[in-house]
């Protein structure tokens, strides 16, 4: 899996770089080809979600695993660019208040900046 990292004014931001779903069958490869691109200073950090089509439970748990990463740095992941469907998922789950949910990598860049 191919996961990019650039960076926005000083903040990391990764993403997917083709269209995926992310389920049992790569949430694996999705947690440690996005872990293996975080920076010892990473601390705040965007998810462009562009290319991420689909969470299952176990996808969900790989985000998840992502998250406790910054949280441990005192950090926080931003997702950005979230589909309707994945949005829609996240406000059923409560993923919507575990992490900032933002329309694009701006505004999500602009709010880790605040």
């Amino acid at each position: 899996m191919n996961i990019t990292r650039t960076e926005d004014r000083g903040i990391a931001v990764f993403a997917v770089a083709e269209k995926i779903e992310i389920d049992l069958n790569n949430c694996d490869a999705f947690k440690n080809a996005f872990s293996e691109q975080i920076a010892e200073n990473d601390k705040i950090a965007v998810l462009d979600a562009a290319n991420i089509q689909f969470f299952d439970s176990a996808g969900m748990g790989a985000l998840l695993a992502i998250h406790k990463q910054f949280k441990a740095r005192e950090g926080t992941l931003h997702l950005a660019t979230l589909s309707r469907s994945v949005q829609e998922i996240f406000g059923m789950v409560g993923f919507d208040v575990v992490f900032p949910v933002h329309p694009d990598v701006s505004a999500a860049v602009e709010s880790a900046l605040d």
